[in-house]
């Protein structure tokens, strides 16, 4: 795949929180690191379009965990300029037990998260961020707002989108972070009024708006105003759609093992948005995503190797070239 040279100058805007993460490793050990839904798509995205700028819109604290976590930031080439700095907050942390089919348990400690209060953050001292191509957020990243908050974040990237730039959510609800599922699905149905391209689970959309199945959810979408989207329904696929229209379906194939999910949905969500981003077709971005997705799932923790990411994308590129599928 040949990065389109405009590619250079799109700059990619995501929009949550990271956190803490520890990994039971067992015998009583954990192993440290950073993560959160939208921070892990940015960085799925930068590893797999290098060219493109990734920016991360968020707080942080000034205790020896958010300094840790803004060198973990620099490290993976996320830009910083959005992350707000709080004199009395600090970060959130949760800790991942993972069974034997790789299925996630959660335990959260995020009260006195700085990211929750982002918005009063960046209004006192606002960050310079220039031109956005594209922002991308999540229902985790609204969950942990207030209401006004919420508010004052989809004023902000209504903004954004006025300006030019593509918006991209992704439902990802955490039940216990809402006040019920109608106060979901309001935040929610105002998401995706302002976006342009949205992610949504099939399971989401069961919880949130008693969807039966992925027409449902097309429908639904169709109806706020959605231009493209991607529904992901488990076992069934993976359903992409333009303008209402069906042009990608993705079967499920599950990968050779499955040691941990985390941020399996994460990484496709970064890949895809990356390659979209870089102007290639709904099916290439997919496909592309789909195999991150796969090999994500092989590894544990949210974050695989630089290395392991490369080999897949290589991989994925020489089936290009060998014709199974061309795109730019």
């Amino acid at each position: 795949m040949n990065v389109d040279k405009g590619t250079q100058s799109k700059r990619l805007m995501a929009v949550g929180e990271c956190m803490v993460e520890l990994i039971h490793t067992g015998n009583d050990s954990c192993k440290l690191g950073f993560a959160g839904d939208t921070l892990n798509a940015l960085i799925y995205s930068k590893r797999w379009v290098p060219e493109i700028d990734c920016i991360f819109f968020s707080a942080v604290g000034l205790d020896t965990f958010s300094t840790k976590m803004m060198s973990f930031f620099e490290q993976n080439d996320i830009n910083t300029v959005g992350v707000a700095r709080s004199k009395n907050r600090n970060v959130g942390l949760y800790s991942i037990v993972t069974d034997e089919s790789g299925e996630r348990s959660f335990d959260y400690w995020r009260d006195q998260s700085a990211a929750k209060v982002m918005m009063s953050l960046h209004k006192i001292e606002p960050p310079e961020l220039g031109p956005i191509d594209m922002v991308y957020f999540s229902g985790i990243g609204l969950s942990i707002l207030s209401d006004t908050d919420k508010n004052e974040l989809l004023t902000l990237i209504q903004q954004y989108r006025d300006r030019g730039a593509l918006i991209a959510f992704d439902s990802n609800y955490r039940p216990s972070m809402w006040n019920g599922y109608q106060h979901a699905q309001v935040w929610f149905d105002r998401a995706y009024r302002v976006s342009d391209i949205a992610l949504p689970g099939l399971d989401d959309h069961k919880s949130v708006y008693h969807h039966g199945c992925v027409q449902d959810v097309v429908d639904y979408l169709s109806s706020v105003g959605c231009n493209e989207y991607v529904v992901k329904a488990g076992a069934q696929g993976m359903f992409g759609y333009q303008e209402g229209g069906l042009v990608h379906y993705q079967a499920f194939n599950p990968a050779p093992s499955q040691i941990d999910t985390t941020a399996a949905g994460d990484s496709f969500a970064g890949v895809y948005l990356a390659n979209r981003l870089a102007e290639k077709s709904i099916e290439f971005s997919i496909k592309a995503a789909d195999a991150a997705a796969r090999e994500v799932v092989q590894h544990a923790g949210a974050i695989i190797s630089k290395d392991a990411l490369a080999s897949v994308k290589a991989r994925f590129l020489a089936n290009c070239n060998e014709g199974v599928l061309v795109d730019g």
